[in-house]
């Protein structure tokens, strides 16, 4: 059966282990949904022609926040937080000495000695063994800890060692803070998404890959209140988007998680069967839900923070039947042709297929007591982005006995000319599925977002997105921000996506864990594509689980291109047999993407033989011809290469002072070029595009990475510039070493964000039209001799650089590379490159002046601002967050390079807080959420939180008032009828510094709304998108 766009029709359906009764008239079933699509819009239900508000999600994917069956309750505000251990013992005696011995089933953790080892094993949630092997740095020793039941003498490799019958963990529930009755008046109140370790005091002892702060255990305890006509037939449960890295989560003094393991899946803890929940207002129907979470034991060599860093849910159906948490599945397909909506084939106005369809999977839960209690039926009703109702289906169905979890799959929904999701133009389909009962109440309604859109991995000439040809120019990236830590809030990471837009990024690795589901959102509307990265790699069945959980998740995202189990050393360490255990899970919740993993190798026995694309970490050319000559008809990627280090403002490197030279272009030209240069390799992903907390460069007193092309505070290095004049402004023919300015391979976006810069680089920036000239180096006095030399990056054919008007020679530019200009004799003033034409025309100057002393201080705003898509106003939702940036700049206004001022931020007027700050600089150790930073050349970065919820609907806000007993002590929310009671327009921050002796200040106004159709982030991120 067909469906043209703007008709609501029936088709047929298929029910797996269930009983098909009937298919009823199924004309209201469009018309009564009560969802949220992307704007408000006036429709005509095609057949029943009543009139529907319909709205797009903008928060918690795939649920609504209606009236429709289910309830979804923001639960981030007013925790009580307190790091480190609580009110019981904590036994870290090993008597049994398994030194010499190997044990089997033990998980990797980072670790640098036994003592640290041995302590991670102490504190985790259920280890009763540890092990350590020298050196740790070498692939299959360092630490290992965990349970097993099989241990052996091994005389090859020393293993220190040690055990004990039984762990500390978790923490018994009816004592200390997981009691109700614990006293935590004096406990610290936060608002979630919260990093408990980022806080934390910097320390040469702690571990350097973890950015040198110290573990601990963090607690966080909650009390709340449930409306008392929820008791009864409810189901109830609390759903977490992320807690690392073990937790146990208890209520009311009883365990209603013992543990989950893995900090970066989502999972749900059911609160309706617990005994002793309570229902009713006051205080002795007080709920307490406490969670306990060690970041010890994780396994990442890079800081993975800790506590509840992602947002929390309270979801409630009047029902035992219902959707289980990410139980709805779309699986898209594209049987017909594709065609242009432009006749000049232009992707940003739209394609279509003429033949599309759409398989919905739906697994239900019911914990009925009878068969007649668990009668219901099942309809989906299909939107299309502008808000008309495409298809409507439905079945009726009765379990003969209660069902503890039982899926629903549908015959494929077709339609005709299917509008297609693209990187230039993302379009959308919205499916609402809802649950009914016998007497036809709604018992549950879930909406969930997807797109069409036709993938190809082939050997030969690489991927292809929609029938075009489309090279992965992208970055592996960490889930962290200066100051936040892992807690990184939605317009934070929409800053990062268009950063990567900004340089012609198109895609993005899951670095290497799952990701905030947020971030999926976001790169769903803003059109880069995802490598979606499990962490965990073993053969445990909460590994494999977790595999299987990452993709049930994000399954619906367009943007996932492909399902990795793993990153380097953990796919060398397990054969295909375990391969083939992640591969079934993932086959099971999505057959329609390819699994792969990011590895070091291929063979016989190994990963490769069961993933279908072969990914490869920083390999050469002769592997990649290598694999393609063994194995021609495997699809293949560099899914990590180019670690290429860098730092911001350090015009010569020093590595006796630790300090690495802003200048990295040959290594960016040498090795980018390995799988840009091959036709058959599908592009590659470079590590990485932001610096992240760990994985220093030198050790200490670094406590950060520098691989990125922007630093950990974002500000750009001079390789951002790099990667925007190659990537997005030439654009060029990624299968040839030849310079071709005519032929592009993917046309630069319509409308992509600026880079955020010194606002010093206004005159002369360097951008032209379709290129773009940036002059590495500062020209300032002592640093770098009087005879320096000088590097400028370019797209142009050729590039002049000048010192106050004089010539210093003109040099040819090879096809992803550089100038390099030596013996450049400094002198004061002006030293400018100009980009020309085989015929010497200008296409774009940049020029950078010798800096004056520090005069002025100058406050900007880099997020929201519409030149960085980012927007144009926070929304009062008490989460969203502002970007500014503190310049310390000269008389001329340009920013003095060598300034490092203390700068003090303070909100002057208006709803907002400050909640972080950075520099960049990856040897500071200033504390990160405090309300000053010294600037690093020249720049510090503050973020400013809202502190205000006034929208989302009054149903939620009004229940949130309800159910927090801390409500308003961190955020305020406002309740129905009061969210435009003195409502500010915007928050006004004050920047001060002591510049010349006398203290200079500088104000910013950051705009403030509570029209989230327009100011939202995801709304803000489609409309960009669109040019709106």
């Amino acid at each position: 059966m067909s469906v043209r766009r703007g008709m609501c029709l029936r088709s047929l359906v298929v029910v797996l282990e269930l009983m098909v009764l009937a298919l009823p008239m199924l004309g209201p079933l469009c018309a009564i949904a009560s969802t949220k699509f992307h704007k408000p819009l006036v429709l005509a239900s095609a057949d029943s022609g009543e009139n529907l508000n319909v709205k797009q999600p903008q928060s918690l994917e795939a649920t609504v926040e209606s009236d429709e069956g289910r309830e979804v309750t923001n639960f981030d505000f007013a925790w009580r937080f307190h790091g480190g251990d609580v009110d019981f013992n904590v036994s870290c005696s090993f008597p049994f000495n398994l030194t010499g011995k190997q044990c089997l089933g033990l998980q990797f953790t980072q670790a640098n000695t036994a003592s640290e080892c041995a302590e991670v094993c102490c504190r985790s949630l259920d280890c009763e063994i540890w092990q350590f092997a020298a050196p740790a740095t070498q692939q299959g020793l360092g630490c290992w800890y965990g349970k097993s039941d099989s241990c052996a003498d091994n005389t090859q490799i020393l293993w220190l060692s040690g055990g004990r019958n039984s762990s500390s963990r978790p923490p018994p529930a009816k004592a200390g803070p997981a009691s109700r009755t614990f006293d935590d008046s004096q406990w610290e109140l936060v608002d979630v998404p919260h990093d408990g370790i980022i806080t934390g005091v910097y320390q040469e002892n702690a571990t350097g890959s973890h950015g040198f702060l110290p573990y601990q255990v963090t607690w966080y305890r909650k009390h709340f209140n449930l409306p008392a006509e929820w008791k009864g037939d409810s189901s109830i449960w609390l759903y977490f988007e992320g807690v690392f890295h073990m937790s146990t989560v208890y209520l009311n003094g009883e365990t209603a998680l013992p543990i989950h393991r893995g900090g970066y899946t989502s999972f749900s803890v059911r609160l309706d069967n617990v005994t002793s929940l309570l229902f009713g207002d006051g205080e002795e129907n007080e709920n307490v839900v406490a969670v306990v979470a060690s970041a010890f034991g994780g396994s990442g060599w890079w800081y993975e923070g800790g506590g509840i860093y992602r947002h929390t849910y309270l979801i409630r159906t009047p029902s035992p039947v219902h959707i289980v948490t990410h139980g709805v599945g779309t699986f898209s397909n594209i049987t017909g042709d594709i065609k242009f909506h432009d006749p000049a084939s232009d992707p940003a106005k739209g394609m279509t297929a003429s033949a599309a369809s759409v398989t919905p999977v739906i697994e239900i839960v019911s914990d009925a007591a009878t068969p007649d209690s668990a009668f219901y039926n099942i309809s989906v009703c299909i939107y299309t982005e502008e808000g008309t109702g495409v298809h409507d289906t439905a079945i009726v169905s009765q379990a003969s006995e209660p069902m503890k979890g039982k899926k629903v799959s549908f015959f494929p929904i077709t339609f005709q000319d299917a509008e297609l999701w693209s990187p230039q133009r993302p379009y959308f389909y919205t499916m609402v599925t809802k649950i009914t009962s016998k007497t036809g109440d709604v018992v549950d309604t879930v909406n969930t977002t997807f797109g069409f859109r036709r993938t190809k991995w082939t050997s030969d000439s690489g991927f292809y997105l929609n029938d075009q040809p489309f090279k992965w120019r992208g970055f592996c990236d960490h889930n962290d921000f200066a100051g936040v830590g892992v807690a990184v809030p939605e317009r934070v990471n929409l800053f990062r996506a268009q950063t990567m837009r900004s340089v012609g990024g198109n895609s993005w690795r899951m670095s290497h864990n799952p990701p905030v589901p947020a971030l999926l959102d976001i790169l769903d509307r803003v059109g880069i594509i995802v490598w979606d990265e499990n962490r965990d790699f073993f053969n445990q069945s909460y590994d494999i689980d977790n595999q299987r959980s990452m993709v049930k998740r994000d399954r619906n995202h367009p943007s996932v291109m492909c399902w990795s189990f793993c990153n380097e050393a953990g796919c060398e360490s397990q054969n295909s047999e375990v391969g083939m255990l992640y591969r079934t899970v993932s086959k099971e919740e999505d057959p329609t993407r390819p699994v792969t993993g990011n590895m070091f190798s291929y063979g016989t026995g190994k990963l490769s033989q069961v993933v279908d694309v072969q990914g490869f970490s920083h390999q050469g050319g002769d592997k990649f011809d290598s694999f393609h000559h063994d194995d021609p008809t495997q699809p293949t990627i560099g899914s990590e290469c180019c670690s290429c280090t860098t730092q911001r403002g350090e015009d010569v490197g020093n590595s006796d002072e630790k300090l690495l030279s802003n200048f990295n272009g040959n290594c960016l030209q040498g090795q980018t070029g390995v799988e840009m240069s091959r036709k058959f390799v599908s592009g590659l992903l470079v590590w990485t595009l932001f610096d992240y907390y760990g994985e220093p460069a030198f050790g200490w007193p670094d406590r950060s990475s520098s691989f990125g092309a922007i630093d950990l505070a974002g500000f750009p290095k001079a390789a951002a510039f790099y990667y925007r004049a190659w990537w997005l402004y030439n654009s060029t023919n990624m299968t040839t070493s030849a310079v071709q300015f005519d032929k592009p391979h993917q046309p630069a976006p319509l409308f992509h964000p600026m880079l955020s810069r010194d606002h010093s680089q206004n005159i002369n920036s360097g951008d032209g039209h379709q290129f773009l000239v940036h002059i590495v180096q500062h020209w300032q006095p002592y640093v770098g001799g009087d005879i320096r030399t000088i590097h400028v990056y370019t797209n142009a054919p050729q590039v002049e650089l000048a010192v106050n008007g004089k010539s210093q020679g003109i040099k040819q530019i090879q096809w992803i590379g550089y100038a390099e200009f030596d013996n450049v004799m400094y002198e004061h003033g002006a030293l400018t490159a100009t980009a020309m034409d085989a015929q010497n025309q200008t296409l774009a100057t940049h020029t950078v002046l010798s800096p004056g002393d520090p005069a002025k201080l100058v406050l900007t705003i880099d997020a929201p601002n519409d030149l960085t898509g980012t927007g144009s106003a926070l929304i009062l939702d008490g989460f969203d967050t502002a970007l500014l940036r503190a310049s310390i700049m000269d008389g001329n206004g340009q920013v003095v390079p060598g300034a490092s001022h203390n700068v003090t931020f303070a909100v002057q007027s208006g709803p907002g807080r400050v909640v972080a700050v950075g520099n960049g600089d990856p040897q500071c150790h200033e504390p990160n959420q405090v309300n000053w930073r010294s600037a690093y050349h020249g720049l510090a970065r503050v973020l400013v939180r809202v502190t205000e919820h006034r929208v989302h609907s009054p149903t939620m806000r009004q229940r949130m008032l309800h159910i927090d007993a801390d409500s308003g002590h961190v955020t305020k929310v406002f309740g129905p009828g009061r969210e435009n009671d003195n409502v500010a327009t915007e928050i006004v921050v004050q920047a001060s510094a002591t510049i010349g002796g006398a203290v200079t200040t500088a104000t910013a106004s950051i705009p403030v709304s509570t029209d989230t159709e327009r100011h939202g982030v995801l709304e803000t991120a489609r409309r960009w998108m669109r040019g709106e």
